[in-house]
């Protein structure tokens, strides 16, 4: 191995050792440092300063869900489609690469409307 191999592994070695060690230091410090004081108002699952108003584990409707993870995909594909909509350049071939982009996520909002996915029924 040539000595500016065995450096460079050495440099990495030494980086995700002393990572570790700054890791172990701040859980320690929290360790010993934080204040332990339990009571009921602590131990609760929602501390907020204020009582609890009902039972925690509340059924989630699965439309509300749906609806949801539908959003976030749409969003984080339509915030990409942005992204690189704006590096094209006048490129054909990236033009029609986005617009295949576009079609696909068109044809996904298509099959989700065509579902009922987007419907908000109670």
């Amino acid at each position: 191995m040539p000595a500016s191999s065995a450096s460079a592994v050495m440099y990495v070695a030494g980086a995700v050792a002393a990572a570790v060690a700054f890791v172990g230091l701040v859980f320690g410090a929290n360790k010993l440092l934080s204040p332990r004081e339990p009571n009921t108002g602590k131990l609760e699952p929602y501390e907020c300063g204020m009582d609890q108003a009902g039972d925690p584990h509340v059924a989630v409707r699965p439309r509300y869900a749906a609806i949801a993870v539908l959003f976030v995909l749409f969003d984080a594909e339509t915030v990409l489609l942005f992204a690189v909509a704006s590096r094209l350049h006048g490129s054909p071939a990236a033009f029609w690469a986005v617009a295949a982009f576009a079609g696909a996520l068109g044809l996904g909002l298509a099959y989700a409307w065509r579902k009922g996915a987007l419907s908000w029924r109670w």
